[in-house]
């Protein structure tokens, strides 16, 4: 069985083809892996003959071929740069839909999306796995959301200043609010079993579900998980509301911070997804990996 990773090179499609490739139940698996540089391809994986990295790139659909390939993990990439975050959602996800299409082959779609992605306005970046969820609703006979609280992972822009400094910001305000979070390497345990378990019936078309740590986390949570993994006291420093376009503006470009700062609004209170008028029907699944455990890692504790 040939499965396909697109694109491969976020640390999601990492920790997927991980969880594939080591998968006991699947001896013959071939994973195949799409990278705008092959250069991006961690060594683990081009010395695996299981493996192939493909060179080719979502924003062109000529790049793209799924033929052989029963099953698609699909991604939307982050936007980094001036781009308009819709659009470019769309663009992708219709260059994947065609090419499973043309493939012939895809029977199971599984989307890499996120909490609050029911919404078409007022979330910023999430609004980019609105658009692919409506795109690739019906792109195959069977197609997962994977609908994902906060990344643990997110926390690894602090290691830097924890280190040097002994601080770190939040933009998680008030420190004591909760939000789901989930570890990197949980979804793509998930997300690979969910890959594997194409031709089995699903409930919906769409499915889909949330995916959650084992509980809910807050600032202060990642406080201590830092103090554990550096061993020394570490200043909390919030971001409030208020100041959050300000702090984004100092890092991205304009368009990326206006919807990184709409994005962190929406889960604060007032936000739409703090409010969650529409809140996901179905499952909610629970990852194993606590937070103390993903900071501690990323850390090098």
């Amino acid at each position: 069985m040939q499965v396909t990773i697109v694109p491969a090179s976020p640390k999601t499609g990492l920790a997927t083809i991980r969880a594939l490739l080591s998968d006991p139940s699947q001896p013959a698996l071939q994973v195949k892996g799409y990278y705008r540089d092959l250069n991006r391809v961690p060594a683990e994986l081009t010395t695996n003959p299981r493996f192939q990295a493909v060179q080719g790139d979502v924003e062109d659909a000529a790049t793209l071929d799924f033929s052989g390939s029963v099953a698609v993990f699909n991604i939307t990439p982050p936007l980094y740069e001036e781009k308009e975050v819709v659009p470019h959602a769309r663009l992708v996800s219709e260059n994947v839909k065609a090419t499973i299409a043309k493939a012939g082959s895809v029977k199971r779609l599984v989307l890499l999306s996120s909490v609050g992605a029911q919404y078409d306005q007022g979330t910023g970046e999430i609004l980019s796995n609105n658009a692919a969820e409506s795109i690739l609703k019906d792109a195959a006979p069977e197609v997962v959301f994977v609908r994902c609280g906060f990344f643990m992972e997110n926390w690894a822009t602090s290691i830097e200043t924890v280190r040097e400094a002994g601080f770190m910001f939040t933009t998680i305000t008030p420190v004591d609010m909760s939000l789901p979070m989930i570890a990197v390497k949980d979804i793509g345990s998930t997300c690979a079993a969910e890959v594997l378990a194409v031709g089995t019936p699903l409930p919906a078309v769409p499915h889909i579900f949330e995916l959650h740590g084992p509980r809910t986390y807050n600032s202060l949570d990642a406080q201590k998980a830092f103090e554990a993994a550096a061993g020394k006291p570490v200043e909390l420093r919030p971001v409030e509301k208020d100041g959050l376009a300000g702090f984004y503006a100092a890092v991205f470009p304009p368009m990326v911070a206006q919807a990184f700062t709409e994005m962190n609004t929406s889960y604060l209170e007032g936000g739409i997804i703090y409010n969650d008028p529409q809140p996901t029907e179905g499952e909610v699944k629970l990852g194993k990996t606590e937070l103390v455990e993903a900071v501690k890692e990323m850390y090098g504790a």
